[in-house]
């Protein structure tokens, strides 16, 4: 079989994550190998991305990225749902986000992190090139899963966020709960899957995040879109709502964020992955199921 001498932007972006990660070069290169690469192409991209020299991918000519209409933009400046009212605080375009106030009374907030408390493990993410589970020093946070109806503060919620983006409740992963303890952070990374980890009988591609603030932040702790430029403030009971993929399926690397490490108190936040279509098993099992 003919090995793989040839990169895609988005592995790129996902190798310059998992460095970012604290994964070491070597491990990634030996990775790239086992996945069919070229021994000799493998090690010397990784070089060339430590130097931060130019490197061609074989899709060096991709299409931009086409922004189409969101169902969220169309709802004005004051969005309902069929238990409670909500402010529009922020709209960009491109990338697309929304930060939206008053998503969670102060009460759910304070329910949902009760909940929580007990069932904190430490944050994982998914290996973009080996598919495998793994702590990183570039997640430090705690956090469990939820699977879909599994309490009835979980439906209410799962319910008002598929009223709020026009995403059908079974398109989105179990919610999940995360803690930052001073000095914690997740540096910066997309949500979105690579090519070689995107699963269409497990609801193929994210699309979009909905990411709930549970509580006030004393300082640090915002979201960073370093590429847009954005900065937002966690605040009780808001939330953000960014979509990163489209119907022609390309994924929008301009979503790029990151949770800066927290400065003084902690942070909870709730996030929930929308992806392409009906996840189905995945939500079904009381196993939780670690995508990031």
């Amino acid at each position: 079989m003919e090995k793989i001498t040839r990169i895609s932007n988005e592995l790129k972006d996902w190798i310059l994550q998992t460095l970012k990660s604290g994964v070491n070069p070597e491990s990634i290169a030996a990775a790239m190998v086992k996945k069919g690469f070229d021994q000799a192409f493998a090690y010397s991209t990784m070089i060339r991305i430590l130097n931060n020299q130019t490197l061609k991918t074989s899709d060096g000519n991709q299409t931009p990225y086409i922004y189409e209409a969101i169902d969220t933009f169309k709802k004005g400046n004051m969005i309902s749902t069929t238990d409670r009212e909500m402010k529009v605080l922020l709209k960009i375009d491109k990338p697309f986000i929304t930060y939206l106030d008053n998503v969670l009374s102060t009460e759910e907030c304070d329910q949902l992190i009760h909940l929580s408390t007990n069932r904190l493990q430490p944050s994982e993410i998914i290996d973009p090139i080996t598919g495998e589970k793994k702590s990183v020093p570039g997640r430090t946070s705690k956090g469990t899963y939820y699977h879909l109806n599994e309490t009835t503060l979980i439906s209410t919620i799962e319910r008002r966020i598929a009223e709020i983006t026009s995403h059908p409740l079974e398109h989105g992963e179990g919610l999940q709960v995360l803690n930052y303890n001073i000095g914690e952070e997740y540096k910066a990374h997309f949500d979105f899957f690579p090519a070689n980890q995107i699963d269409m009988e497990k609801g193929g591609q994210r699309i979009a995040t909905f990411l709930i603030y549970l509580n006030d932040v004393e300082a640090g702790g915002e979201t960073i879109f370093p590429k847009a430029g954005i900065s937002i403030v966690p605040k009780k009971g808001a939330a953000v709502f960014f979509q990163y993929g489209n119907s022609h399926g390309q994924v929008d690397r301009m979503s790029l964020h990151s949770s800066i490490p927290v400065l003084k108190g902690e942070k909870w936040v709730a996030t929930k992955w929308i992806r392409q279509t009906d996840i189905g098993q995945i939500n079904k099992k009381s196993e939780v199921f670690i995508t990031k």
